[in-house]
């Protein structure tokens, strides 16, 4: 829930108790500026934290270690260790699980969304191949044409 205010983080209980989640999670993305889903996550963290009781604002950490601790967290992810990293993340963060938990949710779907839009553009390796497929192509075309004027020019002598 980076970049919340207490009174922001007030706001969203709020508008979850007397509008609905929905209202909630709009109030926050429009704030955050992130990704539905993500949004959707922070508000259930939101709610559950305060049904429990346990709002905590840990003193933010200098940003060369947290650059180092977000490095890690990365690798976990890209390692497919959700656990790990979400361990990492609340040792990082000092917040709650559920926190932590739609935080990781969040950049391994941002990374997998990332991996799919390189993979969405075609590469050399797939230029080659729709190459040779039009060049068969051109060359069955060609060897039909062959057949078929062989045919007419025998069906002309007879």
């Amino acid at each position: 829930m980076n970049g919340l205010s207490q009174n922001q983080r007030d706001q969203i209980l709020s508008a979850f108790n007397n509008r609905g989640k929905i209202a909630a999670v709009k109030l926050y993305k429009d704030w955050m500026k992130c990704s539905l889903l993500e949004a959707k996550n922070a508000v259930e963290a939101i709610e559950h934290e305060a049904k429990i009781g346990e709002v905590s604002q840990p003193a933010p950490p200098d940003s060369v270690e947290s650059d180092h601790a977000m490095d890690q967290v990365d690798q976990a992810i890209a390692r497919g260790k959700k656990l790990e990293a979400v361990k990492l993340y609340r040792q990082r963060s000092g917040k709650s699980l559920a926190e932590c938990k739609a935080f990781v949710e969040s950049r391994m779907d941002r990374s997998r969304s990332t991996s799919a839009e390189s993979t969405s553009h075609p590469t050399a390796v797939d230029s080659q191949r729709s190459g040779c497929f039009s060049v068969l192509l051109l060359f069955a075309s060609l060897t039909g044409v062959c057949c078929i004027s062989g045919w007419i020019a025998i069906i002309i002598r007879q």
